[in-house]
Order: structure tokens, then sequence, then C-alpha cells
């Protein structure tokens, strides 16, 4: 059975009407709390800080010399051509990418350091799209179909304090020290004045007794 054209055409104009409505395919965007001793193992973290100082968490900031404040950065990780082949598995996993995006931000981080001045990162957060995630051990990612985005919001410094504890955990002082046992202090006995002894006596001889008188015949 033959289908009359104008059939065919309506068909086609139904179809692309309903393609035209129908949602587009949400792009990937997979949110991931990373591990900040992990990512700084597996980077070259350490060689790009050098000897800059790095604290994550915003009351690292607390009681620091700040220099500039509020320095945002935005890593980025992406899918390298050598990691494409015919097997998929040797394509990076979400972890890697966002090992390679956190590696991006140090290095942002550490020359805006360099050029303040400063000898610190500290008060390090996640900022995702201005959504601070405050974490001393952890960091956000987001991760695409073929790169990852990692973006902190760091304070740079001339020195550090140290980190303000959390208030759950208690701040156990040392006990404080006795007192030494008073010892009774004992003074020489006063002298008494020397008196200087009397000068030694002196002796005059007497003079010879005078001659008898004549006596006279």
């Amino acid at each position: 059975m033959k289908i009359p054209a104008r059939f065919s055409s309506l068909a086609v104009a139904v179809a692309a009407a309903l393609l035209a409505l129908a949602p587009p395919a949400q792009a990937r965007n997979v949110r991931l709390m990373e591990s900040v001793p992990d990512a700084i193992r597996v980077t070259r973290t350490h060689d790009i800080l050098g000897n800059l100082d790095l604290r994550f968490g915003g009351d690292t900031a607390n009681g620091a010399r700040l220099v500039r404040r509020d320095v945002v950065v935005k890593g980025v990780g992406t899918t390298k051509v050598k990691d494409v082949g015919d097997d998929e598995r040797v394509r990076p996993t979400d972890h890697d990418l966002c090992a390679r995006a956190f590696e991006d931000a140090m290095t942002q981080l550490a020359f805006a350091a360099r050029s303040a001045r400063a000898t610190a990162i500290v008060g390090v957060v996640s900022n995702y799209e201005g959504k601070p995630f405050d974490d001393p051990t952890h960091f956000e990612c987001h991760v695409g179909a073929l790169k990852a985005a990692v973006t902190l919001r760091a304070q740079l410094a001339t020195g550090t304090a140290a980190p303000t504890p959390p208030a759950d955990v208690p701040v156990v002082s040392p006990p404080p020290q006795p007192a030494a046992p008073s010892v009774p202090v004992i003074s020489p006995p006063q002298r008494a004045d020397l008196v200087p002894p009397p000068p030694p006596a002196t002796f005059q001889p007497l003079p010879p007794a005078p001659a008898p008188a004549p006596t006279p015949n």
C-alpha cells in the first residue's frame, strides 16, 4: 500500500516537532569529596609549593598576617591524548582527573603567593560556583565527561598561626606545677663592730736622779 505524500510529510513534521520539544541531554557533573593528603601524595604538590606552607580549613587563617585576601583559583584536570585508546580502561578515573585539577589549582595558588611575597597559603576552602565548602582534610571536585574542576579560595600570609581547635575538642592544659617549699633563709649573725686594740703602752725612761749636793766641811 502506498502512503500518500502528504501523510509522509506530516509524519516527518511531527517527528521533528517531537525532537524539538525533547529536553536536551544533561551534561555530566559528578560532585566528589576528595582527600587532601591523598591528592598531595599522588601529585607534584610538594615540588610546586617548595617552602610555602599550606593549610586547609578556614580557621587556619586566624592570627596570620595576611598580605592578600580571598584569592580564588580554578584548577582543571583534562583527559590527555595518551589517555584515550581502544581499551577504555586506559582513560583516567574521576579521582585521577580530580588530582590533576587539584595540582593545577595548587600551581596557581603558589604563583599568586610568590607574586605577593607571601610565605604561606592558609584558610584554604573549596569554593565551587561561589559556595564555600570548609573542611581541613577534603576538597570539592566536580567531574564531567572529559575533565574535572577544583575551585579553591585561599588567604595569602607572611606567617602562620597554630590552627584553632574545633569547639568540640577539649583543650587540656598542663597541671599547675606545685609551688616550691619555702626554705628559711638563715642570715649569718650580725658581727659586732670590731674595736681596734689599744695602742701599745709607751714607757718614757725617768730622768737620772740629781747627784747629792756636797756636804760643807
